[in-house]
């Protein structure tokens, strides 16, 4: 069957899936107590969580991912390469990186496509699109057992789904699916490469408001008279 003009090719999904559980099975291999079914588990989570979020939310049940065998296809292969080659995909650090970087404006395309056609509007469809950016990764760091690195001070991870959502629900004008996805992504990408090249984070609020009472403190400190 021809698919709908609109809406993102199924390989791009297919993509965003492949990236996801790869980085999730490279997470896995992090600990050294993980079995294989670990690795597996932890690739279908990553690979799978961000789609299913973004299908629940919209309604589409059941999930997209679970209605295609190419979506499990992907999944195991991707779970085979990080169990038996985990030495060598370690060693390439920049590699990873982009390859994070494409999950994650992958899904912020595809999340926020299937927003806009369902009719949605576009601040839903960025919503929508971010979860399923970084809904796979935080569903991983929960089964891991350790606190999300989405919910704390570190690389602008969500902001770069947020941009990339955005961008595409922007320019989005219900044609050339790939190209704004291709736009899309280089935001994604942009956004990801200024926190390291300009030590960007996400502000803590704790942390500024405990700076901004020290400040305050330190001022009535020296009005004080004598």
């Amino acid at each position: 069957m021809a698919a709908d003009p609109l809406e993102i090719p199924l390989a791009i999904n297919v993509v965003a899936v492949f990236a996801g559980a790869l980085g999730g099975a490279i997470r896995a291999g992090e600990d050294e107590h993980v079995d294989v079914f670990g690795v597996l588990t932890l690739a279908t989570v990553m690979g799978f969580g961000g789609g299913i979020i973004r299908d629940v939310l919209l309604g589409n049940l059941p999930p997209a991912v679970l209605q295609n065998a190419w979506y499990i296809i992907v999944v195991v292969l991707a779970a085979a390469i990080g169990a038996f080659f985990l030495y060598y995909l370690r060693k390439l650090g920049r590699a990873l990186w982009v390859l994070d970087s494409l999950s994650i404006g992958l899904f912020a395309c595809v999340g926020a496509n299937a927003a806009l056609l369902a009719g949605l509007s576009i601040l839903s469809a960025v919503l929508i699109g971010t979860a399923a950016s970084v809904g796979g990764l935080i569903l991983t760091d929960l089964f891991q057992g350790r606190p999300s690195s989405i919910l704390h001070v570190g690389p602008p991870n969500a902001a770069a789904g947020l941009a990339g959502a955005l961008a595409y629900a922007l320019i989005y004008d219900g044609s050339h699916a790939l190209v704004t996805a291709g736009v899309a992504i280089a935001v994604t990408f942009g956004v990801r490469l200024a926190g390291p090249l300009f030590h960007l984070e996400v502000p803590a609020p704790r942390r500024r408001a405990y700076e901004l009472e020290q400040k305050l403190r330190a001022r009535a400190t020296r009005r004080r008279p004598e």
